[in-house]
């Protein structure tokens, strides 16, 4: 069966038709997602939403002969997607895993660092306990808006509101902060 006709028959819900587009684009999905991501364990989930993505619309496809290039290109989408979230939240994630971190846990933060962290939790104090949660839970901790929403037991745009206005007002107040300045230079544009 040619890509054209399934895609059609995936937009009329033919789930067999899904199986023979994995079958048959997997390994150059996984080819794509390890060339922009090198050899990372999210591959494998980062694959299966491409091709839940495709499911869930294929219509998208104004080509549907072109299905390849197209799954090819949302499996390059979203490794920039993964590579962009992974850079804004790193800084904050290091600043409050310090202790994590190999070779710093013998020797603690250096003092800029401690500085940081202090003026960062004084920010997070000044802001409401659900944003605060919020902001806490996805930049921090790195879960999805869904994730958050479940862990805080609220619906997801709920959610979502929570985790844009506490980074909103996180963002503002630690623009106030000097030793914040260094994390919001590198990380604030990307947040």
């Amino acid at each position: 069966m040619a890509d054209a006709d399934l895609v059609l028959a995936v937009a009329d819900g033919n789930k067999a038709a899904l199986r023979v587009v994995w079958d048959r684009h997997i390994t150059a999905v996984r080819s794509t997602l390890r060339a922009c991501l090198g050899r990372d364990s999210a591959v494998d989930d980062l694959a299966q939403e491409v091709f839940l993505s495709f499911y869930r619309s294929p219509s998208r496809i104004r080509d549907p002969s072109a299905l390849r290039p197209y799954l090819l290109g949302a499996a390059a989408k979203l490794a920039s997607a993964e590579i962009r979230s992974r850079t804004r939240r790193s800084r904050w994630y290091r600043l409050f895993h310090w202790s994590s971190m190999a070779g710093r846990a013998s020797r603690g933060p250096d003092v800029d660092e401690r500085d940081a962290l202090r003026s960062l939790r004084e920010v997070l104090a000044k802001v409401s306990e659900r944003e605060r949660h919020a902001f806490v839970l996805r930049y921090v901790e790195d879960l999805t808006p869904m994730e958050v929403a479940q862990a805080l037991g609220i619906p997801k745009g709920t959610a979502k509101r929570a985790i844009s206005e506490g980074r909103r007002r996180v963002l503002l107040r630690a623009r106030r902060e000097p030793a914040l300045v260094e994390y919001l230079l590198s990380s604030e544009e990307r947040l």
